[in-house]
């Protein structure tokens, strides 16, 4: 609802500001709510996490919650969903409602939080509470906050700079991405340079195999098609042609291709309504663990999302097409300039083309490597081990 209300305020200037009055008094309630549950206790083994404000259960908290469950530990988990958001869950996390009263109880009870998200304005930690924050992105091209302060709303100013006064702990996968928390968070606490969700591509578990199992593409090569978030859902900035692509990975590549489209979540239009799909075109939209994909797939093409900046970290080929790159960028700005990049970039499908049958892995390594050395890339694999080290030094803490 709140989030909603945001889209509105933002297309209907008039109403911007009474819309904002409702969303501070939101909080105003929420806080209420938390002052009431604390006729409660906190529980030293209660850990409450969340993605994407209840959308789904993924991105870093699953990793750190997957490493808690694989060492047994004894933790009350508890994963806030959506009511209306059918996902299973693993044995050892049980679903709490992402609706207020609920959240108040759930949060005002558990030692330590973790999210990928903001918590709701008007959250309230307690004494002795511990907020690990993972964010949902990797380091990546889109500036944010307090870095574009002319395009940032009230909205999202209030509730970062309110998140950033309570969380205690960021996790980071790069010495640049820890400079923008601090700069563009307005966050000066604790970070650890790890980077939870890429663990994946470290490990050894059979990933690939699961995705062909699902989509059926067992002998084929994959290629994902994942385009970031716009609000102009369903322009000429989607028109990537599939056939050409197919045609030119298998000339450039040789073998049977297919490809994989998921579409950002929050493009609400249901994927089937907008792209016409086939045996060698396939809906991945709702296939719920992006980082599966990423492992399982040969070559990634995005736009702007910085699920590019997760996938090289496998080193395998990333293409770039963005028809409107430069009306996205004035909306946007960006981190890096998107023609430095190590993916090569396509405005057009003949661009597309001619990036593919040209590629030169070679140069392609070589520009990866001087792109992690520049950001300071802290990737390993251990990420998950060191952030469930922290939840053990913290649950065990006496501190209320």
């Amino acid at each position: 609802m709140i989030d909603q209300a945001k889209r509105f305020a933002n297309k209907n200037k008039y109403c911007y500001y009474l819309i904002y009055i409702l969303f501070c008094m939101y909080g105003y309630l929420f806080s209420l709510l938390c002052l009431i549950m604390r006729i409660f206790p906190i529980k030293h083994n209660k850990i409450v996490c969340c993605n994407m404000k209840g959308k789904r259960y993924g991105d870093n908290p699953k990793y750190i919650v997957d490493e808690l469950l694989a060492e047994h530990a004894d933790y009350d988990i508890v994963w806030l969903m959506r009511p209306d958001i059918d996902a299973e869950l693993p044995e050892g996390v049980r679903r709490g409602k992402y609706r207020m009263l609920s959240m108040a109880y759930e949060l005002t009870t558990a030692k330590i939080w973790i999210d990928s998200n903001t918590k709701p304005l008007g959250t309230l930690k307690r004494k002795g509470q511990y907020f690990i924050q993972t964010w949902h992105g990797s380091y990546g091209l889109k500036k944010m906050y307090g870095d574009i302060p002319d395009k940032i709303n009230l909205f999202d100013e209030r509730n970062i700079r309110y998140n950033s006064k309570i969380q205690d702990l960021f996790v980071s996968n790069s010495h640049f991405y820890s400079e923008i928390y601090h700069r563009a968070f307005w966050y000066d606490g604790d970070i650890l340079e790890c980077g939870p969700r890429n663990d994946i591509f470290f490990s050894d578990g059979d990933f690939r195999t699961k995705v062909e199992q699902y989509f059926q593409t067992t002998g084929k090569h994959m290629a994902l098609y994942a385009p970031t978030y716009r609000n102009d859902f369903g322009t000429a900035s989607y028109q990537l042609d599939f056939d050409r692509l197919i045609s030119n990975l298998e000339q450039r590549f040789g073998g049977e291709w297919v490809v994989l489209v998921r579409l950002h979540p929050h493009n609400l239009i249901d994927a089937a309504n907008f792209l016409q799909y086939t045996d060698k075109v396939i809906n991945a939209t709702e296939y719920s663990v992006m980082q599966e994909l990423l492992a399982a797939c040969d070559i990634l093409i995005s736009d702007y999302s910085s699920c590019m900046f997760d996938f090289v970290t496998t080193k395998k080929p990333c293409f770039m097409y963005a028809s409107d790159a430069a009306a996205y960028k004035d909306e946007h700005d960006f981190y890096f300039n998107i023609y430095d990049l190590p993916f090569p970039l396509a405005e057009n499908n003949d661009e597309m083309e001619n990036i593919i049958l040209q590629f030169d892995p070679v140069a392609y390594e070589k520009d990866l490597q001087a792109m992690f050395d520049m950001v300071g890339l802290k990737e390993n694999g251990t990420a998950c081990k060191q952030v469930v080290e922290r939840i053990k030094q913290i649950s065990t803490s006496s501190t209320l």
